[in-house]
């Protein structure tokens, strides 16, 4: 038992350890080293937290499953370990991003790690919390860690960005809390496993269909959700790429592993909840892929394409059942990557461009980095030979299983890929006839050969993830 806890707990502790460790050389920085040897203290602090993310993923691959700790406060299962070494790959592949933004930021470079870090260990109790007090900490500590990785880069621009994400999270935590009481009066219990025995088999009043779609809009606000997305476009544009790479894909992962677990469970018994979730998705795709279109900025677009294909997911999402859950890890995955591989060749534009509007972005002039990006980009919009579109066409066959009543919502998906198609082709002929750009960056680059790479195998041979997507549900 203390093993299993112990094996439970490692990958966060290594992630301590790491902040432990970059307070400590934050302190005993030498500024006449840093003077002499200017990168020394960049190339310590991605030394340490490199080492501590390697060493939590290694820990979090023996993680039990289906393992019940702290009294019962913390559940361990497939889909929550799966999530979280998703979640520190994404850690990883950021800080091999953020080497231009702390380039310009020398002195706070361990301050950069530990919010990181900081971040990824709230990601990581968040997709693991079996209560809604460990659920509200662990989502705040991911949430405060983001406001300050937003407002990191020097300027108004990207502080006016950290100061809307605060604002619209305080909102979320509003109606997320409000949810939340409602089901504590109804239950007298915050623990997920106590409140499904509670309300199983009981006719449930409209006080917890409320209380569910309140919980429900706290965490998808956090998704970019209509009509609560619009602090997206300015959050986007304000902040550095190398850390957009990372607000695109974590929180993500770390609400939707919630998801996961919340409509299977607590949230599992209301109808009308399923219902006004699947309305929100579609209408937010509208909204997202409409706006897209007029858009001439390329971050902003990528907003769009954010909001866009997190109400994909969603539509799946809100037909309960292992097949669709499947479908959406899938989904999730293949998104994580594809989406790191776009922000990353964004990230090595970032020296050259201020504005990122389409008709100045210019090009790399290395043809092997413009041909993975725009296989990446390919891959969010669907095109053939990527995972892109495997995964769309996974997620049009969940809805088509679901039942004959659910072949409306998958022409109207298809509609929607069909609308994100023509901005991601915008974006594609802006590359191909912009001026070209010398640019050298080691770690974009390494991130965007991988990302492409992982976007073409997974679209010529998916089965292996498919499968195990669906033995993570079975």
């Amino acid at each position: 038992m203390v093993t299993d806890l112990v094996k439970l707990l490692m990958p966060n502790i290594c992630l301590f350890f790491a902040i432990i460790a970059q307070t400590v050389f934050g302190l005993l920085k030498s500024p006449k080293l840093a003077f002499r040897y200017k990168n020394v203290n960049i190339i310590t602090s991605n030394i340490v937290s490199c080492i501590g993310i390697l060493l939590s993923i290694i820990f979090q691959l023996q993680v039990p499953k289906d393992y019940l700790g702290f009294d019962n406060s913390i559940l361990s299962s497939a889909v929550s370990n799966c999530l979280s070494v998703l979640v520190l790959f994404c850690g990883l592949a950021t800080i091999l991003l953020a080497g231009p933004l702390l380039r310009d930021n020398r002195q706070s470079c361990y301050k950069f790690h530990i919010l990181l870090l900081t971040a990824l260990i709230g990601a990581l109790f968040t997709m693991c919390a079996n209560d809604f007090l460990t659920l509200f900490v662990s989502l705040e500590t991911l949430s405060f860690s983001l406001y300050f990785l937003i407002a990191f880069s020097r300027g108004y621009v990207s502080k006016e960005a950290s100061f809307k994400y605060l604002l619209i999270n305080a909102v979320s935590v509003m109606f997320f809390l409000f949810g939340v009481s409602y089901l504590l009066g109804i239950t007298s219990s915050l623990n997920f496993s106590e409140i499904s025995q509670i309300l199983t088999g009981e006719h449930n009043s409209i006080i917890y269909t409320i209380s569910g779609v309140m919980i429900v809009v706290g965490l998808v606000m956090k998704l970019a959700i209509f009509p609560f997305a619009n602090w997206v476009l300015d959050v986007y544009t304000g902040s550095d790429t190398a850390i957009l790479a990372f607000l695109s894909t974590v929180p993500k992962v770390a609400v939707l592993g919630v998801l996961f677990r919340l409509l299977g469970t607590v949230l599992s018994y209301s109808f009308e909840l399923n219902v006004i979730i699947l309305l929100l998705a579609i209408l937010t795709a509208f909204w997202a892929n409409i706006y897209a279109i007029k858009e001439n900025n390329i971050k902003r677009l990528l907003a769009c394409s954010t909001s866009a294909n997190s109400a994909y997911m969603l539509i799946v999402l809100a037909i309960v059942s292992q097949f669709n859950s499947a479908a959406v890890l899938f989904y999730l995955v293949c998104y994580v990557v594809m989406n790191i591989g776009v922000f990353a060749y964004l990230n090595l534009l970032e020296p050259t461009t201020k504005n990122f509007l389409l008709e100045e972005l210019p090009r790399v002039k290395n043809i092997g980095y413009v041909f993975a990006f725009l296989i990446c980009l390919f891959g969010l919009a669907g095109l053939p030979i990527t995972s892109g579109f495997v995964a769309k066409v996974y997620l049009l066959y969940a809805l088509i299983e679901s039942g004959l009543l659910l072949l409306p919502i998958a022409f109207l998906l298809l509609i929607l890929f069909a609308l994100a198609l023509y901005y991601y082709i915008k974006i594609a002929r802006s590359v191909a006839t912009n001026r070209e750009v010398i640019v050298s960056s080691k770690g974009s680059s390494l991130i965007l050969v991988i990302s492409a790479l992982v976007t073409f195998l997974l679209g010529v041979i998916p089965f292996s993830l498919i499968i195990y997507c669906v033995n993570v549900f079975a």
